[in-house]
């Protein structure tokens, strides 16, 4: 079997692992037919949600980076939930592992955690 399939395998199980250590979800796990079949569904199977959606993870770890194909996929199978990108480039380690999410996205996440205060100009 190919050498990418099974790096894709490996990045896909160190997510899953990662979102349950984190206390995330710890039912997460690697959609194990990803890829296969005519079923568009995301890698990971998780009941983590981003802003009241459900999180739909695609996850790449090729030697070719594609973003701007792998985006498409990733919106492909995301349907009414929140697309991301999990993605690491060639040579690095997981731990250097990326996302790639829409900014307003991000930028709501940031929003909702965010503690600081509007800074008073009036001063």
């Amino acid at each position: 079997f190919p050498v990418t399939i099974g790096k894709g395998k490996h990045l896909e199980n160190w997510v899953a692992d990662q979102i349950r250590e984190k206390g995330i979800d710890p039912r997460a796990y690697r959609e194990f037919s990803s890829g296969a079949g005519t079923r568009e569904k995301s890698d990971i199977y998780t009941s983590m949600t981003v802003l009241g959606r459900q999180a739909m993870i695609e996850c790449k770890n090729q030697k070719q980076v594609c973003l701007d194909k792998w985006w498409k996929q990733v919106e492909k199978v995301s349907g009414d939930g929140e697309p991301i990108l999990v993605y690491k480039f060639p040579f690095e380690p997981l731990e250097a592992t990326k996302v790639s999410i829409y900014l307003d996205t991000f930028l709501d996440m940031i929003k909702k955690l965010s503690t600081a205060q509007p800074i008073d100009k009036t001063n």
